[in-house]
């Protein structure tokens, strides 16, 4: 059954339904706060501002591999400031060793002699360290003990200090060196010297800070294992390839280096630092690893700052990718507010009116019944 409406009641209707398709519309701006929020509302605004949030998003994607990098580059500055740490603790383990004097090999004769005890012609007397030999060979007229202590004194080489000491020959070496002797005749049994090695007694003090080094030694080995993060560790050669922009062509390569002792050519004590020249070793390698480190950091400080500066310039970008996009989308919301008002005040005029027309139509055909 089809009703007929009068052409004022269609008028009444098409209002109300233009009214009502603009009120959804106010209303789906004030919602999503977008003016345009399909193809239908401004196509060209609306697939530029598209374009604009897909490359913001695309830079937001890089910042989590930045951040990653940066992280990785972190961890791998604070191994190297922990490893300088214990570099520095180790040098003053050194300085410690080198104040504690070394001890050092002592040789005395089992007779009793004067200056003038008597070596017999070609009879010798050969010492030998680390440092070098000194042979003393008595005279054709024959030689003396005085003799003897005169020629040791006076070789520098061999590094032997010679005394009468309560009348027997005492023979002291230096370096921690050991005192081999040997000879004939005379030259051994008339100041009472035994052919053979004497080694230097060890200094307990030494010994043990050479034990604490070897302790700090490992600690740094424990120290660049430890400084990876997420299965990156720049302190054990791992690289890092990091694309700066959203396609890739722009990027940058971190690349690591192997840190450790070894590498650092920070080698272990020698005879527990028994002798200056091992712990003045021991602090040449403790300097060059030093000097090493600090290369090593420049560089990750040099990549640090292209990273950072970066990693600005992305937030930046982003930023004012997804400020334009919203700009050309965005609803003005006082505007739509008051559109809506105004839609709703017509919306009800409008309801009134075709309320007044259906009256009016009433009226008309009960008097014309």
């Amino acid at each position: 059954m089809s009703i007929n409406l009068s052409s004022n009641a269609r008028t009444g209707l098409t209002v109300l339904r233009n009214v009502a398709e603009q009120m959804a519309t106010t209303q789906s701006r004030l919602v999503t706060g977008k003016a345009v929020n399909s193809p239908l509302d401004n196509v060209s605004k609306f697939f530029t501002a598209s374009s604009m949030d897909t490359r913001a998003a695309s830079i937001d994607a890089l910042m989590d591999n930045i951040n990653a990098a940066q992280s990785s580059m972190k961890a791998a500055s604070e191994g190297i400031k922990g490893i300088q740490g214990l570099i520095k603790e180790a040098r003053g383990l050194t300085s410690q060793a080198l104040t504690s004097s070394a001890a050092n090999a002592k040789v005395t004769g089992s007779a009793t002699v004067t200056g003038s005890t008597a070596i017999t012609a070609a009879d010798t007397v050969v010492l030998t360290t680390t440092s070098g030999t000194y042979t003393y060979t008595a005279p054709g007229g024959g030689g003396t003990v005085q003799g003897l202590i005169d020629g040791i004194n006076a070789d520098a080489d061999v590094g032997v200090t010679a005394a009468l000491v309560d009348g027997k020959l005492t023979l002291t070496g230096s370096n921690n060196e050991d005192i081999t002797i040997a000879g004939t005749g005379t030259g051994l049994t008339a100041p009472g010297l035994t052919a053979g090695t004497t080694a230097p007694a060890n200094n307990a003090t030494r010994e043990a800070l050479s034990k604490q080094f070897e302790a700090l030694r490992s600690e740094i080995d424990r120290i660049a294992k430890d400084a990876g993060i997420n299965g990156t560790n720049l302190l054990d050669g791992d690289k890092i390839q990091l694309a700066l922009n959203e396609d890739g062509s722009s990027s940058t390569t971190i690349k690591g280096t192997s840190v450790n002792s070894s590498s650092l050519n920070i080698d272990a004590s020698t005879n527990t630092w028994q002798s200056d020249a091992d712990i003045n070793a021991t602090l040449t390698d403790l300097i060059g690893a030093a000097d090493s480190l600090e290369a090593t950091a420049a560089s990750f400080s040099s990549n640090q700052s292209i990273i950072n500066a970066r990693k600005d310039f992305n937030s930046s970008l982003s930023d004012i990718l997804k400020s334009s996009a919203s700009n050309l989308t965005a609803a003005d919301m006082d505007q739509e507010a008051a559109n809506l008002v105004a839609l709703q005040t017509r919306q009800q005029m409008a309801t009134t009116a075709l309320s007044i027309m259906q009256s009016s139509e009433t009226t008309a055909l009960r008097l014309l019944s």
